[in-house]
């Protein structure tokens, strides 16, 4: 049984064969040379693809300035009945009531608590930095006092109010998300994060600035084509960040709640793979050729010039012109000189079939591979 040293030997005389022309030693360093090259590239071959499997994702952060961003939906529950008030407020010192995007307090008979919900799905906060909104009226911010109107509540009763903030394009994708998700399923983690992310609870009597930026996340699809080309379609997310910032306590309502803009600039998160299947099939040819090339450039690949860079080392080229002057003569082809006329015809079909041996054994070893033709024939010999 073969071992594993002549295994990979054997392995290595099939992919490029030995020359009986060729200096042993430089036989031997062109064998390990290329044992060397084919060992890096199966483990390149298994590092990337053990990073294809891993799929790390790379983030990339931009910034955008929005002329203008919409006022987040809020949705408000407490174990009280209570009634919500709402006074848009405008750069001009207008006011106007924004009621009519306030609706009706209802009562959950299953949570056993009262909720309502403010959606202010046609205003916008402009940027007064802005040019294009120079002339423009536009919207400070949202003030909403919420009062206690249950019979039943007893002053001096320490009662929370619960609220729950969320961008208006969340609030779609959170509606398109319940709508596909199967009965008993628990929450993604996306409706997760976009429920608990803004959520805040009031104390009795409490006035709060409620601040907040957009934020929109590209997320890569898992999909065949992402997973090819590793930069395909995305999913838009978009989220809001926000802070609730207390201020000095009104006495006169239960909760009043400022709700304005932190910032206009919209940040953007975008993701993008770090490995695809033909980064990889790129990386791995791109190394295969590499070292193929540089096989080629120390030891000769090209069936026209089968010599490389170690064979004309100037130490080296004698004794690769002593192996091929030993292993080709008595003639060497190319080289003779012309038959001598003086010969019979005898000398010269002997001369002519040396010759003619000669060339073979050199085309053979240097021009034209007949490892494949030699298999068949012995294959069917064997037959």
């Amino acid at each position: 049984m073969n071992t594993v040293k002549e295994k990979v030997k054997d392995m290595l005389a099939d992919q490029i064969p030995s020359r009986r022309s060729e200096i042993p030693f430089i036989q031997k360093m062109r064998m390990s040379f290329l044992f060397v090259c084919y060992v890096s590239v199966a483990i390149f071959f298994c590092w990337k693809a053990y990073k294809l499997a891993q799929d790390e994702r790379t983030l990339t952060y931009g910034q955008d300035d929005s002329i203008g961003i919409p006022p987040p939906t809020a949705y408000f529950t407490a174990f009280y009945n209570f009634a919500v008030d709402c006074i848009q407020f405008y750069d001009d010192g207008t006011n106007i009531t924004c009621n009519q995007y306030i609706s009706s307090t209802q009562f959950d008979q299953d949570a056993s608590m009262y909720y309502a919900s403010f959606n202010g799905s046609d205003l916008e906060f402009l940027d007064p930095n802005d040019d294009k909104n120079v002339d423009k009226n536009f919207l400070d911010e949202l003030d909403m006092t919420i009062s206690i109107t249950d019979k039943t509540f007893v002053a001096n009763t320490d009662a929370f109010m619960f609220a729950t903030f969320l961008d208006q394009e969340t609030q779609v994708d959170l509606a398109k998300a319940e709508a596909k998700r199967p009965r008993f399923k628990g929450l993604s983690d996306y409706e997760s994060t976009a429920y608990s992310g803004n959520s805040y609870y009031f104390g009795k009597n409490q006035s709060y600035d409620f601040l907040y930026e957009r934020k929109i996340f590209n997320r890569l699809k898992q999909n065949g084509v992402n997973k090819l080309s590793g930069n395909g379609d995305h999913r838009k997310i978009t989220l809001i960040d926000s802070v609730l910032v207390p201020y000095p306590p009104d006495d006169t309502n239960y909760v009043t709640l400022r709700i304005r803009p932190k910032s206009y600039i919209v940040v953007t998160e975008t993701e993008n793979s770090d490995s695809s299947v033909i980064d990889f099939l790129s990386a791995v040819g791109g190394i295969y050729a590499t070292a193929m090339g540089v096989y080629a450039f120390l030891y000769g690949a090209d069936a026209m010039g089968p010599w490389g860079f170690v064979q004309n080392l100037p130490c080296i080229r004698r004794k690769v012109k002593a192996a091929l002057r030993d292993s080709l003569r008595p003639n060497i082809p190319f080289s003779d000189s012309v038959l001598s006329k003086d010969l019979s015809i005898d000398e010269k079909f002997v001369a002519m079939e040396q010759r003619q041996l000669a060339l073979e054994l050199f085309l053979k070893e240097y021009v034209v591979s007949v490892d494949n033709v030699e298999e068949d024939e012995n294959a069917v010999r064997a037959f």
